[in-house]
């Protein structure tokens, strides 16, 4: 009786692991298809100017590149 018990979970533990797998593995994988010309669209940087007053009242300013997420200016830039 213990071994019928046995066999049967066994069996149905196997159904259930090959049931869930593709048939094939080709299924799976997703060959890229030809892009179009029309389809690939270029984008540029967003980059736009951040500025600061210091505390003697001088104004500063310098490029943020938010695309990438780093200063496009190696130096604060004086405004007045």
């Amino acid at each position: 009786m213990k071994l019928m018990k046995r066999i049967a979970i066994g069996a149905i533990a196997g159904i259930m692991v090959f049931s869930s797998m593709p048939a094939s593995l080709t299924a799976m994988v997703q060959v890229p298809t030809k892009v179009e010309a029309a389809e690939i669209e270029p984008r540029a940087d967003v980059v736009y100017w951040v500025y600061r007053a210091l505390s003697d009242g001088t104004i500063q300013k310098r490029r943020w590149n938010a695309t990438r997420g780093y200063w496009v200016d190696d130096h604060w830039i004086t405004v007045k």
